[in-house]
């Protein structure tokens, strides 16, 4: 009985799993729809003064402020890094010599990027040592709620990608 029981687990899983030597996971069949047809409006992702985010990567937690006008913080342990953000960007835009991560070459007008640059290293007048996050407001929330939820994306450390998540915290008060 326990051969039969571990011969079926184990035909089970190598027919869910294993597709030519390589793990696969199963796939909903969730049709996916985007709710969301026209571009993201700056007052959904910032608020009147600015928006505050709990921020994650790479083991690394701090908050994420975004001012009106393009700059803002990373605060990590009590020390705050300035940072400079672009937002209502596309895939298919080169900001800084790159397109979006994930990039396919197909064309959007969703407006769903940030790229936002960090400077850890605390030197404003040299730009090229900043840290690069560029990833993607969640659309199905802003359609949803009618404000942001969530962004991912991805950021690079000594030429490294690693990703990054950020959950929406509240507006900066006025």
């Amino acid at each position: 009985m326990r051969r039969a029981i571990l011969f079926l687990v184990i035909l089970v899983s190598g027919l869910i799993f294993a597709q030519i030597g390589q793990l696969q996971p199963i796939k909903p069949s969730i049709p996916f729809t985007p709710l969301l047809t026209t571009m993201i409006k700056e007052s959904q992702l910032i608020g009147p003064y600015g928006s505050a985010w709990k921020i994650y990567w790479d083991g690394w937690e701090g908050t994420l402020v975004l001012f009106k006008g393009g700059k803002g913080y990373i605060e990590v342990s009590g020390t705050r890094y300035d940072l400079e953000y672009v937002i209502l960007k596309n895939p298919q835009d080169n900001i800084n010599g790159m397109t979006g991560p994930g990039y396919t070459g197909k064309n959007t007008n969703l407006g769903h990027r940030i790229v936002f640059m960090v400077d850890f290293a605390r030197t404003p007048t040299n730009k090229s040592d900043d840290q690069r996050f560029d990833g993607y407001v969640f659309t199905q929330t802003i359609e949803v709620y009618g404000s942001k939820k969530a962004m991912a994306g991805i950021t690079w450390w000594d030429g490294i990608p690693f990703g990054f998540y950020a959950t929406y915290w509240s507006d900066v008060p006025g």
